[in-house]
């Protein structure tokens, strides 16, 4: 499985859906119909044309192998890491109450998804992810 990828696809700003079904008929009928390439760790469909195998399970490896064939051409950090919708911004007083008193006191720019109503911000986590890139190349 690749949710993980996909999660991390979304956050470099990615137009990633992550399709959760075992039949792999729907997903080719799907990605033909969004005009979308799939990426799978199934052998079986490597050989499929707009299909990319991905061999290995090490994470950032699989990130590394897709920023070599598809380079990041959108913004990150503008999608829902969740649900792939792009994020938009939020006035600070709209989300007290929503998010940890901590945060809103120390926090001035906040996001949210307006499919799921996931809110978003610039915590110490940015840095993790940057270190976390590093890693990939």
């Amino acid at each position: 499985m690749l949710g993980r990828l996909a999660r991390w696809m979304r956050l470099l700003g990615y137009d990633t859906e992550y399709f959760r079904e075992d039949h792999p008929d729907k997903l080719i009928v799907k990605a033909k119909a969004e005009a979308r390439v799939i990426l799978t760790r199934n052998s079986k469909l490597m050989e499929l044309p707009g299909v990319v195998y991905i061999k290995s399970e090490i994470i950032h490896e699989q990130l590394r192998k897709v920023m070599e064939i598809f380079p990041p051409e959108g913004e990150p950090l503008s999608r829902c890491s969740l649900c792939n919708t792009p994020i938009q911004r939020i006035e600070k007083e709209k989300v007290k109450g929503r998010v940890p008193e901590y945060v809103y006191k120390t926090q001035n720019e906040f996001y949210y998804c307006p499919e799921c109503d996931k809110i978003y911000w610039q915590g110490t986590h940015i840095d993790l992810m940057k270190e976390f890139l590093k890693r990939v190349g």
